[in-house]
């Protein structure tokens, strides 16, 4: 039988309901949003950092700025089952996930050791992995690592209690909400002891997350925790 999110994105390919980044009718991705997804692959990646950033936030390297068509792409691959936005998604952060490899030192000596990162996709609550039918953050993850033999993608965080829907959230609202709500799976604690970790996420919003995400793989014993993401929202002056 064909999983649901593999068929979902047959049909996205076949049947193209509308520009997963515009909406433009009768196409699956318009120039305009080609062009844009062009745009920021040209660009140099950078490493993202909140405002306010908070306490024990990983170094994090993203791809685009989260705005424009890069933004809708996301927001309809998580919440509007377009899983033919994935693959343009993933070639976004695989290129971030790079740039992080090879400019953070600790990574670098450990490849120089002969030892794999171990990669680690940002959990997703129960509720809306039962949702959506599948884990989007997981899906991107496993297409920007690919076959990279430097690099291994283990789903080993978990979500250990639901809080509130992030969404709306003012940055200490989002620091509390997460507080505690992760931790490892068994195979996580056998794994991650002495492991450079690296964790994959589409959005660097307040960083709350990352930063629990962090906490977590630190206490079971990871000698150090980065990040890579698709994507950074931005601070804007008023």
């Amino acid at each position: 039988m064909v999983p649901l999110a593999a068929l979902q994105e047959i049909c996205d390919l076949a049947l193209p309901r509308a520009c997963a980044g515009c909406g433009e009718q009768r196409v699956a991705f318009c120039e305009h949003c080609r062009a844009e997804l062009d745009d920021a692959l040209e660009a140099e990646p950078f490493e993202a950092t909140p405002t306010p950033c908070p306490p024990g936030f990983p170094i994090t390297w993203s791809q685009a700025p989260y705005d424009g068509s890069i933004a809708e792409l996301l927001r309809a691959f998580k919440d509007s089952g377009r899983g033919d936005a994935g693959p343009h998604l993933a070639r976004l952060l695989r290129s971030a996930l790079a740039a992080l490899v090879e400019d953070e030192d600790t990574c670098r000596q450990e490849l120089r050791r002969g030892q794999q990162l171990l990669v680690v996709p940002m959990p997703s609550r129960s509720t809306s992995t039962r949702a959506r039918g599948r884990e989007p953050t997981v899906e991107l993850a496993r297409r920007a690592v690919g076959r990279t033999r430097q690099l291994t993608l283990r789903r080993i965080l978990r979500v250990a209690r639901t809080g509130r829907d992030q969404a709306g959230l003012s940055a200490q609202e989002r620091s509390v909400n997460v507080r505690g709500a992760m931790r490892l799976s068994a195979s996580g604690r056998a794994i991650v002891p002495g492991r450079v970790c690296v964790v994959i996420d589409d959005i660097v919003t307040t960083g709350s997350s990352l930063v629990e995400a962090r906490e977590t793989l630190l206490a079971a014993g990871a000698v150090e925790v980065v990040a890579a993401t698709v994507a950074a929202t931005q601070r804007r002056s008023v």
